[in-house]
């Protein structure tokens, strides 16, 4: 039996059982295997699978959620946001861990009054303990509770550093994209299978993200130009799409996305949040 911290809550709440949330429960189970989940009544299908992996009870209700747990996940979308905070009565001793995007700190904390609210994020990896949690602001609890439970916490002094953390997380779709496109590239062009060409390019992101953490004083650009050096195939492709400016998409696509976020937070369906 692992012993219990007593800075770590022995219940966690989760109001909005979505993918991310869910993750998240996953990461907390993995690094704290004493800890009891409390979940929200929606969202049956996600609530079995979790039953299924953790501890976990599904109250009739959120504010049995709440009462049950002083600390929380809160995992529904912007829009649901005063919906949930007319609903549930937090009280001082809540600790709230909010996933919900674009909503700034001042927002939540009034909408959750007296609770004590960390905006946080993450990607769906946390169930494995691959991704790292953003969070703000710096609270040494929250710190402590997901250290073990993620590859890194990442405490931000800036909300807008921590809305820039939030865009990091949405281009790991936009990766996936240009990956899909190289995947397609590779089956059409060689006949290569396509279970093998997914395994391919996962590995080579993997050796990316190794030479980004093994040398953290060394930029991308360096290291990108110490691979792609001048004479090398590599260092061709890379003169190629910097002189196409291959970058620019993906600088407009921030600026989009940072803009909805600034104008009150992003209301398209998100798979990461769903009802609570």
């Amino acid at each position: 039996m692992v012993a219990q911290r007593s800075d770590v809550p022995v219940a966690m709440g989760v109001l909005g059982v979505g993918a991310l949330a869910s993750a998240l429960v996953l990461a907390l189970h993995r690094a704290w295997p004493e800890m009891a989940f409390h979940l929200s009544p929606r969202n049956a299908t996600a609530v079995a699978t979790l039953q299924t992996q953790v501890p976990a009870v599904q109250q009739h209700s959120n504010q049995s959620v709440a009462d049950a747990c002083q600390m929380l996940i809160i995992g529904v979308r912007p829009a649901q946001l005063q919906a949930l905070a007319d609903a549930v009565q937090f009280r001082a001793q809540h600790h709230l861990m909010v996933l919900s995007a674009g909503t700034p700190q001042a927002d939540l904390q009034r909408l959750c009054a007296p609770a004590r609210v960390t905006r946080l994020m993450t990607g769906l990896a946390v169930s494995e303990g691959r991704s790292a949690i953003s969070c703000f602001p710096p609270d040494a609890q929250v710190e402590a509770l997901w250290q073990p439970a993620c590859a890194a916490v990442i405490a931000f002094e800036k909300e807008a550093q921590f809305e820039a953390s939030v865009l990091a997380v949405c281009a790991n779709a936009w990766w996936l994209d240009q990956l899909a496109v190289m995947s397609q590239w590779l089956v059409n062009n060689t006949g290569m299978a396509p279970a093998q060409a997914q395994t391919l390019l996962a590995a080579n992101m993997a050796d990316v993200a190794q030479m980004l953490t093994l040398d953290p004083n060394k930029s991308p650009a360096e290291i990108a130009r110490f691979i792609g050096s001048p004479g090398t195939f590599t260092g061709a492709g890379l003169d190629h799409l910097q002189s196409a400016k291959a970058h620019q998409p993906w600088l407009d696509a921030l600026a989009l996305v940072g803009d909805r976020m600034v104008q009150g937070g992003v209301q398209e369906k998100s798979r990461g949040n769903e009802k609570s």
